[in-house]
């Protein structure tokens, strides 16, 4: 089949975002969070052994993981037929699907391919998306362009309801706690009766079917943790200390700044300027309402909340660009069409481009450094196998991975109990005692403190090892000190 102009085109813009991030994750032999060195080990874990990780014995010295590990089975599949390699390449080509997705989208509400490449082009680089994706083998890399895949599905629900249906379940599985797709069938079925516009006997069914599996599946997988904390399981049962860092308040400056002014103000306008009340436009509007909702009330977080605005902006800019054309068609400014379009255009990648670079490079540099990693490697070999490792909240995956060790916490939060506390007062006390005490309640044997620790817990020593009968520093590095519990 030979390609038209527009799909070459599209091509480029997947490869220039593809090639994009792939530059900035192969810079490092390492994954750039936590969370990544979570994902990776039970993958792997799942190639080795073809069945998942259950109870982890190395997790708070032995825990339950809640999870439904479709995501770590698919991971664990490309890892029997090229391991490590792919944990580099496939997260970084599947966030880059969502640039056809967005495409395809925005051709389905503007029916012009000028419009929907300009959508395309601001889908490729979004900041906020880089962040979260970015090397850190992230779930968000295929459960954004998937969700999204799902919406464009049930636009074209008469042709492709099986398909909508087996992905919709797929997405749901990715994620079961997903807030944001219940909201947004909820608002749909109000705005369709408040606009009086009629929800066809298959779109009413497919919902139906939806709405109906991802309670059933959250019920199913979660029915023990909603008896026990309520509908505050839907926060994962996380600290109050660290909520506020992942369930930020929305913050007007700040989306500005993530987004992008120009995007920003495009879909804004874009959606001003859509007249016609259809099936399309709405389900984008209750995404977006939906969003809004959710970051309001803080069930969302945040930099994931903005991720989905960012892409819901970037597919109503289309509309404003179809309209900026047309208007430039009718006015004296027409042989200057060409020029000016391409100035838009350019203008509006540079405005995500320039923050995409900075926040690409902050992602390499800023997060997981080789001098960590080069510690962790020595409790490996250098430490018993039984050895329990205290370190702060956002390193306990990666000490499990790295080091093989067990931790006394990571963000398995719905089993943290009060441990977040015990941790806070071992790192900012200056109590012997009251650290001996924490020491002991969870038998641990080596603390690692970090350059990360140190900036959390603001503090530069952890005074309490001076004794030297009670604590042996046995390895330091730049970034990190290992101490050995040894009364």
């Amino acid at each position: 089949m030979k390609l038209s102009k527009v799909h070459i085109i599209l091509l480029f813009i997947f490869l220039a975002s593809f090639i994009f991030q792939l530059f900035f994750a192969l810079q490092v032999p390492f994954y750039s969070s936590d969370d990544a060195y979570f994902n990776l080990r039970h993958s792997k874990y799942i190639s080795e052994n073809y069945t998942p990780l259950i109870y982890d014995p190395l997790s708070y010295g032995g825990n339950y993981i809640l999870d439904t590990h479709v995501y770590h089975y698919f991971l664990g599949l490309f890892d029997i037929i090229s391991p490590d390699f792919i944990y580099k390449i496939l997260p970084c080509l599947l966030s880059s699907l969502i640039i056809f997705i967005v495409f395809f989208l925005s051709k389905e509400i503007t029916n012009d391919d000028n419009a929907s490449l300009f959508a395309a082009s601001l889908s490729a680089f979004i900041p906020t998306f880089l962040t979260a994706t970015l090397n850190q083998i992230s779930v968000i890399s295929v459960s954004i362009p998937l969700f999204f895949l799902v919406v464009y599905l049930f636009l074209k629900i008469k042709s492709k309801q099986s398909l909508f249906l087996y992905l919709s379940v797929i997405l749901i599985l990715l994620d079961p706690l997903n807030l944001l797709l219940l909201f947004t069938l909820l608002i749909f079925g109000l705005l369709m009766l408040s606009q009086s516009l009629q929800i066809k006997s298959e779109e009413y069914e497919a919902l139906g079917l939806v709405a109906t599996f991802l309670i059933l599946v959250n019920l199913i997988l979660y029915k023990s943790v909603y008896l026990e904390m309520g509908l505050s399981a839907i926060w994962e049962n996380i600290p109050l200390e660290i909520y506020g860092n992942i369930f930020q308040n929305f913050n007007l400056l700040e989306t500005i700044t993530l987004v992008g002014f120009i995007p920003l103000i495009l879909g804004i306008i874009g959606i001003i300027l859509y007249k016609q009340k259809n099936t399309a436009i709405t389900f984008l509007s209750s995404i977006l309402l939906a969003d809004f909702a959710l970051l309001l009330m803080r069930l969302i977080p945040f930099k994931e909340g903005l991720i989905f605005l960012s892409i819901i902006l970037g597919i109503l800019s289309s509309i404003t660009f179809m309209h900026f054309r047309k208007y430039l068609s009718i006015t004296k400014l027409f042989s200057y069409e060409k020029v000016l379009i391409t100035l838009l255009v350019l203008i509006s990648i540079a405005s995500l481009l320039i923050p995409s670079i900075y926040a690409s490079s902050s992602v390499i540099n800023d997060n997981v450094q080789q001098q960590e990693i080069d510690a962790l490697q020595w409790l490996k070999f250098n430490t018993p196998r039984e050895s329990v490792i205290a370190g702060n909240v956002y390193e306990g995956n990666l000490i499990i991975s790295i080091s093989d060790r067990a931790n006394i916490i990571d963000n398995q939060f719905i089993n943290a109990e009060d441990r977040i506390t015990d941790i806070n007062l071992l790192f900012i006390t200056e109590s012997l005692v009251k650290a001996k005490k924490v020491l002991d309640k969870y038998g641990v044997e080596y603390i690692y403190f970090s350059q990360k620790s140190k900036e959390l817990y603001n503090t530069e020593t952890l005074v309490y090892t001076i004794d030297e009968t009670c604590f042996k520093e046995v390895y330091k590095n730049e970034f990190a000190t290992i101490y050995q519990v040894v009364c």
